[in-house]
This record gives C-alpha cells, structure tokens and sequence, in this order.
C-alpha cells in the first residue's frame, strides 16, 4: 500500500500542485522531496494530515512535533492555510486530494475540501469525498458524514494509519531527538499510549467531565452545599497527591543522575590513584557500601510499615476486634441476602400473571371474586415467607454503612494479616544494626585509602564524591517522607470519596439527569481503571518489534534483546542473558528512540508508508 498522488490547491504556497509517486520495490522504497527552508516541505506533512483527518488533525499534528496554536485553534490554521494570491484572485476553495493505491489496480481517492467567504475568513463547510478506484476507473462518490459513511471507517478497514497510532507514520524529524532527550521509560510509555488509543480514552474521558459538569448545572440545587465542600476538599487533596507524586518522581530522577555522576567519579579516583592495588579497591568499597544502605533503606521502609500498619491494631482490645469481624461478616451476609431477593423479585409478578392466566384444568364452577382474592393473598404470603425473617446469620444494623461490599470483604481479609510477633520486630532491629555496622566499617576503610595525591585532584574527587553521596542519601529521605504523606493521603482521598460518593448518589438519585451524570461518572472511571490494563497487551511484541529494529541501526553487536516490563521499564539484554548499562549518549539514545518508533508502527498492524519531515 502507498500514496500514489498528493494533489494540492490553494493550500499555503501551492496554489496548484500535483507530486505522483512511484510504486515502491523492495530496492526502491525511499522517495525524497528536496527545498530549502521554507519552501513548502512541512505543508506536504500537514496537507496530508487535514485530507486524511479533518477535525481531528490539529490535534494529531501537535502530536506528529508539527507547531499549531491550540489557543486559536482549526479555523485559525486553515484561514493562515488558504493561498494569499487565490484569496487576492477572488477564489473561495481549498482543497487537498490524496490517492492510496491497495494494489496497482485498485486504490482509494480521498479529497477534501474548504470553503472561505471574500474576507478569507472559513464559513465552517467541509466537504470530504471518497470514491474507490479500479483499474482506473473511479466508483461512486461518498460523502464523509453522509448515508451512514465515515472516512475514519474506512481507514479502519483498509488498514491504513487511524488517526491515533499517525504520529508514528507521519511526522516531524525532530520529534526523534525530542524523544531520545526523555527517559526510556517515558519513551516507551508514551509509545504504548499512542498505540493503544490512550489519547482517544482520554479524550473521552475529558469530554465525559465536560458533560457531567453541563447537566449539572441542568440540575436544581438539593442541598449541594454540602456536597461543594466534600468535593473541595477532595479535590486539594487530590492536587496535593499529585504534587507530592510529581515531587517524588523529580527526586527520584535526580537521585539517579547523581548515582550516574558517582560512578563517574569512582572511574576518576580509580585513574588518578595510577592504578594501585589500594586505589582499584575504592570502586568496590563504595558500591557495597552503597549496596548496604540500599538494604538499610528496605529494612527501614520494613519496619515503618509495621509501625503505621499492623502495629495499631494490636493496641485494640481484642473484644472489639472480634466484634468488628463479626458485624462485618454479618453485613456481607444481609448484602449477599438482599442481592438475591432483589434478583427474584421481578420474577414474582411474572409468575402471578402466568398463574391466573392458566386455563387448565378447568374450575367449575368458575371461582368467585372473593375466592380469586384470597388465592392471590395467598401467593403474597407465600412468596413474603420465601424471604422474611432474613436468616439468622444476617445483620440486624447495618453499622458500617461507609463501606460497600468489596471493601468489607477487603476489611476481612486485610485483618487476617494483622499477626505480629515480637520476634519479627527484633530481626529487623537486629538487621538494622548490623548493617549500619558494616556502613560505618566500609567508610572507614574508604578513608583510610588515601593513595598518591600530588595536585591535590584525587582529593577534590573524594570530596565531590562524598558530597554526592549526601545529596543521594537526603533525596532518598526526601522519597521517603513524600512517600508516606502520599499514603496517608491515598487512605484520606479513599475515604472522602466514598463519603463524596454516597452523597452524590444519593443526591443523584432525585433526577433522570442525575442518574445519566452518575453512568457518565462510571464510565469515566472505568476508563481511567482500564488505561494502565492496556499496557501489558502489547509490551511482549513491541519487545520483539524493538530488537529486531535495534540490532539493524546499531554498530554495537553485543545487544541480543530487549524486554519491556508491564510498567514500561525497558531492559537491553547481551548475549549472555546479562543486562547491558550503555551511557545516555545522543547517539544510543536516538537509535533506541527510532526503533520504538519502527517498532510501534510494525507492532500497529497497519501497512502504510512513513512520512518524515
């Protein structure tokens, strides 16, 4: 499949212009347009993603590295788009017409066009006209929108290039070095999003917000001041959670270069010792010294998770454990009650009506009104005794009405993890001594291996080295604390928004319009359940799409394959099965961020050309 024809008319500097291109070989599959700057190449690239997409395209082309102005938005890009001379000649259309040919007999002839009033200003009509092409021969047209049709179906079917996965089709070059400056595992992350149709999920979910908060305004005021100030105050723990994770996150990433520049350092100390068997030892003794306060840190996190988690619960009267357990019980088991007699209900009327309708045998006499009436009292009572009392093991109260179903079962289970010996919490002190020991050791032998220091360089190493070291280990402190204000914040936020959402249902529940914002909400929150689901999906192909790509750009022979982790985290593998640490050079970089590219495009299905700008 390829583009056989890009027709352009009135658009930017082109104000006719047709570029056919040749069928592609396996010898001869590169076609190269040359200009200077300026001169019209980018305006190929775009025409080719507003005939293609329509709409949808301004938001594609940011995507794609192409610069558009979302402030002023599509209007604004087509009206600078429209030829100044056609504008100046009186003409009122534009129009873009691209010819994909499936096989060198059939193809399908897409254009697309746009109207201007006399000031150049776009009147808002679009028109996109597809026609299917055999031998020749154009079939008939069909209108984008119209009779059922829709280009972006078609795409769909022909497989070629949807308008999500075309940023990895068509797109600026720069967008390479772009990519190859972030880590690998955004990379990776945001080539899994674009893949899996990530941007449409949330760009529904962001329109699905928009709606709730239009029919909420439809919606007459029943006691929302309340309901305003839960959501206040959800919503600043929620930034507040999200600033803590961002803060995280950059403490993190700091802490990582810091530990690239402390290996620097080693390699520098190691060099400028001349090689001594005392000097070559100092690369080890802090790796190991690094190892054990890693191991520290664990221990640390161990017994801190003791302390704010199981711990407490043994500060409780054991009574009231037992009690809580078996009101939970109790209540699972009114719900489970409740659950099937609501599933019977509609069944009863079913069986009443088919009752009375029989006609075999026959009664005769026939029964009187007042017989047919205490028959029908008698199916009530004997369908009420199906279900009242409720069985004894069920609750009389409902005391915990603040959790639903899945979180008491939760409760319960969480409970039967409270166990704590007193045994566990001296193996971890002990632990912790013994290796805060062995730190203290490690940096005295570190000291004592002072080496051959002429100028005086080996010394400032020493320094700098010790100072990174302070600086990771008051980053790795920092984690910590942001880590667990993060969850206190995450118990806060699950609370509140269990309290948020009981109000809201319950305020819901008076209005169609409420209810239909409440489905809207689920949806949404479905969506935001399912967008890190989707990564493991395609994370094994795109592995295998990535090392066959790689191992064709790079000169380094050593890489055997790459792995990609469910979370996005990417490993380069040598040929003995050992991971490989290359240094975040521009070059390794770009090779790795081009064949993500390659790989997300092959792992995509589709077969379509690439157009890079």
């Amino acid at each position: 499949m390829w583009i056989s024809r890009l027709e352009l008319t009135c658009f930017k500097g082109y104000q006719h212009q047709v570029f056919s291109f040749p069928e592609p070989t396996d010898e001869r599959n590169i076609v190269l347009i040359g200009g200077m700057n300026g001169y019209g190449k980018t305006s190929i690239l775009e025409a080719l993603y507003l005939c293609l997409y329509g709409k949808d395209a301004i938001v594609h082309l940011a995507r794609a590295g192409l610069k558009t102005d979302d402030k002023k938005g599509f209007p604004t890009f087509l009206e600078r788009a429209f030829n100044g001379e056609a504008k100046r000649d009186g003409l009122d259309t534009m129009s873009v017409r691209i010819i994909i040919n499936k096989t060198r007999t059939k193809a399908i002839d897409i254009g697309r066009k746009w109207y201007f009033r006399a000031n150049g200003n776009w009147t808002n009509e679009e028109e996109a006209v597809v026609r299917e092409v055999v031998r020749g021969i154009p079939g008939t047209p069909r209108v984008d929108g119209r009779n059922g049709f829709h280009l972006a179906d078609l795409l769909d079917e022909i497989q070629f290039v949807p308008a999500h996965v075309a940023p990895f089709f068509f797109f600026d070059g720069e967008e390479v070095k772009k990519l190859a400056d972030q880590s690998r595992l955004e990379q990776v992350k945001q080539g899994l999003e674009g893949l899996l149709g990530v941007v449409l999920l949330r760009s529904l979910a962001e329109r699905l917000k928009s709606f709730e908060a239009a029919k909420r305004n439809e919606i007459e005021s029943v006691d929302e001041g309340n309901l305003a100030r839960l959501l206040e105050t959800l919503t600043a723990n929620q930034d507040q959670l999200n600033a803590l994770k961002q803060d995280a996150e950059q403490s993190e990433a700091e802490r990582l270069q810091l530990r690239a520049e402390q290996q620097s350092l080693v390699d520098r100390i190691t060099s400028a010792g001349g090689g001594g068997s005392d000097i070559a030892t100092v690369k080890d003794l802090v790796e190991e010294r690094e190892q054990l306060r890693n191991q520290l840190k664990d221990s640390q996190r161990k017994l801190e998770g003791i302390l704010s988690g199981r711990l407490p619960f043994h500060l409780l009267p054991k009574d009231l454990l037992d009690d809580f357990r078996t009101q939970l019980l109790a209540e699972i088991k009114l719900a489970d009650w409740e659950t099937e007699k609501r599933a019977l209900e509609p069944r009863k009327a079913e069986f009443e009506s088919a009752f009375m309708a029989q006609t075999s045998p026959t009664i005769d006499p026939a029964l009187t009104d007042d017989q047919l009436f205490a028959i029908k009292g008698r199916l009530e009572s004997a369908w009420a005794s199906l279900f009242y009392p409720p069985p004894e093991d069920c609750a009389k109260d409902v005391v915990h009405d603040y959790l639903h179903d899945a979180l008491r079962r939760k409760a319960l289970d969480f409970m039967d993890t409270l166990s704590l010996g007193q045994r566990e919490i001296h193996d971890l002190l002990n632990e912790q001594h013994a290796l805060q020991q062995r730190v203290d050791e490690l940096g005295r032998k570190v000291s004592r291996l002072e080496g051959i220091d002429r100028d005086g360089t080996l010394a400032a190493l020493k320094k700098k080295l010790n100072d990174i070291l302070s600086q990771m280990d008051a980053l790795a402190e920092r984690i910590r604390a942001d880590n667990r204000k993060i969850d206190t914040l995450q118990a806060q936020i699950q609370s509140q928004s269990a309290e948020y959402n009981r109000e809201k249902n319950e305020l819901d529940k008076s209005s169609p319009v409420r209810a239909t914002v409440e489905r809207s909400d689920r949806v949404r929150r479905v969506i935001e359940e399912i967008i890190p689901a989707l990564f493991p999906l395609k994370v094994s192909e795109l592995a295998t799409a990535m090392t066959k790509v790689y191992k064709q750009l790079a000169h380094k022979n050593q890489v055997d394959k790459i792995t990609i982790l469910d979370d996005g985290t990417t490993h380069i593998h040598g040929k003995t099965g050992k991971e490989i640490t290359f240094d975040r050079s521009a070059g390794e970089n770009q090779i790795f961020a081009t064949a993500l590219i390659a790989g997300l495009a092959r792992v995509s299905g589709v077969k379509a050309p690439m157009v890079v700008d």
